[in-house]
């Protein structure tokens, strides 16, 4: 339990008591290990730099992205090398700035390279089949006006399932994007614009350009959007950026979804504990359910959250200033303004219970709920089976969400040392939360 103070503590207690009402059917995560890959004594393939994005394909083999060296590295399912696909570079099948890796059942796989503005797409045995402009202009400030909240691979393949990013930071940031473009001698050609955080839509890769058909709008917060633009300029005050942050509530709903084996669109729109399940063509044809009721915030939830808020704001301040004196002066200009921002933020009248949504390989749910604080998004997870019934719930600290979810009941989970050098941990989920 954090060191909240009796306040904290109060506020703590009466969620616990607030949002759980259903009686949870606990499970247990001692899952079997498969094999681990990395560490400090790992071979150069499997010296990974962080938590890098990974997928299955249907034979059991996980695909790593490494970021920074960079290369897609495929693992069998015995943990041995298969091969590397990629190397640094700007040329078609080289990769500039990887970003993001998705996997398709067949062994195909993607590449979204922000350097190329581009997505390149690789057959099984690792050859570059083709590569797709995502629109506009090259380089990485066009790049990232053409940024997605999340995307999914689509089951069917040849297409990605894609979350747009907030309408307000696009708004603003297009400016910036432009300019600074324009210092660095890169062309900027704003694409058309797509859908938001609160849809979905479907990015065709079978063409030179990708093509982007809007499948789902969900309930939007009614919310108060930016006026205008950014510019360079502004970005040198910290407190700017804050107070376009403020737009967006404490404790505003946010989109989570993922896409089943099927091709069925799962999530949550909302504060209910409510998984809505739609068609393809975005239909909702049904709604998963828990008796578990959102949160009311009070007063004391209102003073623990800016309390919070508060504290991370100095921790932040006090690490600035272990790291340099320049940082440090940047923070110490406008720490003011940005405890008046944390202060001035609004509250959304609920507290949203579900905090993250996954589909496993075999068709199941994996619902994480908020934890013991109102801000925490680490909670106790619900499974849902492939037939949409409840199994049962891993308390909250008995494990975290998979990174990727694998046929047979694979997942992948990252480990760190006390060093900060991570290991892949492949473990098998038993048959009935797959």
């Amino acid at each position: 339990m954090r060191r909240t103070g009796l306040a904290g503590v109060v506020v703590v207690v009466a969620g616990i008591a607030g949002q759980v009402v259903a009686q949870d059917r606990p499970l247990s995560a001692d899952f079997a290990e498969v094999y681990r890959v990395g560490g400090v004594n790992a071979p150069d393939w499997a010296f990974f730099t962080g938590r890098s994005p990974t997928g299955f394909d249907a034979a059991g083999n996980l695909h790593v992205l490494d970021m920074q060296y960079p290369q897609v590295v495929i693992i069998d399912p015995r943990g041995r090398l298969v091969r590397t696909v990629g190397r640094g570079g700007e040329a078609a099948g080289e990769f500039d700035a990887a970003a993001d890796i998705f996997v398709w059942r067949d062994g195909r796989f993607v590449v979204m390279d922000r350097g190329q503005n581009a997505y390149q797409v690789f057959g099984p045995e690792g050859e570059l089949e083709h590569y797709v402009s995502r629109g506009g202009g090259t380089g990485l400030f066009t790049s990232f006006s053409n940024e997605r909240a999340r995307m999914r691979p689509d089951p069917a393949g040849g297409a990605l399932i894609a979350q747009g990013m907030p309408s307000f930071m696009g708004d603003v940031l297009s400016g910036v994007f432009e300019q600074m473009a324009e210092l660095t001698g890169q062309s900027v050609e704003t694409p058309e614009p797509g859908v938001d955080d609160r849809g979905l839509e479907r990015l065709d890769l079978t063409g030179d350009v990708v093509s982007a058909t809007p499948i789902l709008r969900t309930w939007r917060v009614p919310r108060l959007e930016a006026q205008e633009e950014l510019s360079i300029e502004d970005l040198a005050d910290p407190s700017t950026l804050a107070g376009i942050m403020n737009l967006v509530r404490y404790f505003e709903p946010f989109m989570s979804w993922d896409v089943l084996p099927d091709g069925t669109l799962a999530y949550s729109d909302s504060t209910a504990y409510a998984i809505k399940l739609a068609q393809p063509s975005g239909q909702v044809i049904g709604v998963l359910r828990r008796p578990i009721q959102a949160e009311v915030v009070t007063d004391r939830i209102r003073q623990a959250t800016i309390d919070n808020e508060l504290r991370e704001l100095e921790e932040g301040m006090a690490s600035a200033e272990s790291e340099t004196a320049a940082l440090a002066g940047i923070f110490a200009e406008t720490i003011d303004d940005q405890r008046r921002l944390v202060e001035e933020r609004g509250f959304y009248p609920e507290i949203q219970v579900v905090r993250g949504v996954e589909a496993t390989w075999g068709g199941a749910l994996w619902i994480q709920r908020r934890g013991e604080d109102p801000w925490d998004d680490s909670g106790p997870i619900d499974v849902f089976g492939a037939n949409r019934e409840y199994v049962g719930t891993f308390a909250e600290g008995e494990t975290e969400m998979p990174a990727a979810f694998g046929p047979g009941g694979l997942v992948v989970f990252w480990e760190f040392d006390e060093l900060d050098v991570p290991t892949i941990v492949v473990k098998r989920l038993p048959e009935e939360v797959r």
